[in-house]
């Protein structure tokens, strides 16, 4: 029979929780690492999209941000949405989404 002592001991530290690590690095690198991987596909997005949008829409369309798979675009006016609109379902989604490795899923259009 074990000393009862010592066996308290060993179920406390069975039923007991372990510590979290609550130093900083952890979360550091958890960030570095969604940064890296926005950045490349934030960056990889842009380089197509001045590719293939015309010049007279790209001066007036503005990529407000990348989330969860939507590309979201600000343009100056009604007649730049439109004309943008038309590009995409002409085959810019398609073409950003093989830039972008897929990840992309929708452009979502506004005018600001």
């Amino acid at each position: 029979m074990l000393n009862p002592k010592t066996e308290l001991d060993r179920l406390r530290a069975w039923r007991t929780r372990p510590k979290k690590d609550a130093s900083i690095t952890n979360a550091i690198q958890v960030m570095r690492k969604g940064l890296r991987k926005g950045n490349r596909q934030y960056s990889s997005i842009v380089e197509v999209w001045d590719e293939l949008v015309p010049v007279h829409i790209a001066r007036q369309a503005t990529i407000v941000s990348i989330r969860n798979g939507v590309l979201e675009v600000a343009t100056d006016g009604a007649a730049v949405a439109y004309q943008l609109n038309r590009l995409v379902r002409a085959g810019l989604l398609r073409d950003l989404q093989r830039a972008s490795r897929g990840t992309l899923q929708k452009i979502k259009v506004r005018t600001a």
